[in-house]
């Protein structure tokens, strides 16, 4: 199980409130196809036009629209274009201007790119099933190096004891093609025999972080690292920010990255 576990939302929202950018509500009245409203947005009529509206959790989740009106008196957010159905008490939302939703997505994911190499992962796979005389199997989708095999005790009993660990010299991982990889046993060394047809493999080893989609997506990687990495490249591709704060978030990316290594460990698969 990863110490660190954080939803996409989450990381933005972080970024966000670092940069004084980011406003999290819950719909709680005025709720249409264009509107919503929260009574703990205070701020003047129009504060809030042209802001993101990012509904993250919810029956709208991963939907992004512009406000293009506020009033401050019902405290009521209008926003275009409508959604097909109207928002409702489940829908939590934020609001930010100084950057979109999608620019926060992109820096990061950019960080999670600068980082996954360096934090691997662990996975684990229990999919594969061995064949009679049957001496190459396919790489489950995902893993990056492979340290172990386990073969089941007894066909569908799901059970993996350490006598059955199979030996690393008995198989190892061979490309087959540009985006694929297939474990390939030693007939001579590992004999499969019908005595262990249909017993099914428990393959150990390590994975990349994938890029974030949706708002409950959700990154293992050190979420300091993430946060402060990403809030690095937002605050250097803006116009006109302070550069210091972009190297001090920078330099506190670069520290949390010294800190996070997990080095790889058994044999490299194929990158797909």
């Amino acid at each position: 199980m990863s110490v660190y576990s954080k939803a996409l939302y989450n990381l933005r929202q972080s970024i966000a409130y670092a940069l004084d950018d980011c406003v999290v509500c819950r719909v709680d009245a005025n709720a249409t196809t264009s509107t919503c409203a929260n009574a703990t947005l205070l701020k003047a009529d129009d504060y809030y036009n042209g802001y993101d509206c990012r509904f993250y959790l919810g029956t709208h989740k991963d939907v992004t629209r512009e406000v293009t009106d506020f009033v401050k008196s019902t405290g009521t957010v209008t926003f275009a274009p409508v959604v097909t159905n109207a928002t409702d008490t489940t829908d939590y939302f934020e609001l930010h201007r100084r950057f979109s939703t999608s620019q926060y997505n992109d820096a990061i994911n950019r960080a999670i790119e600068m980082g996954k190499d360096e934090y691997l992962l662990d996975k684990k796979d229990e999919t594969a099933t061995l064949v009679t005389d049957t001496y190459e199997y396919a790489v489950p989708s995902g893993f990056r190096y492979i340290s172990q095999i386990y073969r089941e005790d007894t066909t569908d009993d799901d059970t993996y004891y350490v006598q059955n660990l199979i030996d690393s010299r008995k198989w190892w991982v061979v490309p087959v093609n540009a985006t694929n990889s297939v474990i390939k046993f030693a007939d001579n060394m590992y004999p499969i025999g019908s005595d262990l047809n249909g017993q099914k493999l428990r393959i150990i080893g390590q994975q990349l972080q994938s890029n974030l989609t949706n708002d409950a997506d959700t990154c293992l990687l050190p979420s300091e690292f993430v946060i402060q990495q990403a809030r690095a490249i937002l605050l250097s591709q803006e116009k006109g920010s302070d550069e210091r704060q972009a190297k001090f978030a920078q330099d506190r990316a670069d520290a949390e990255r010294r800190r996070m290594v997990i080095p790889p460990k058994g044999i490299p698969v194929f990158e797909i």
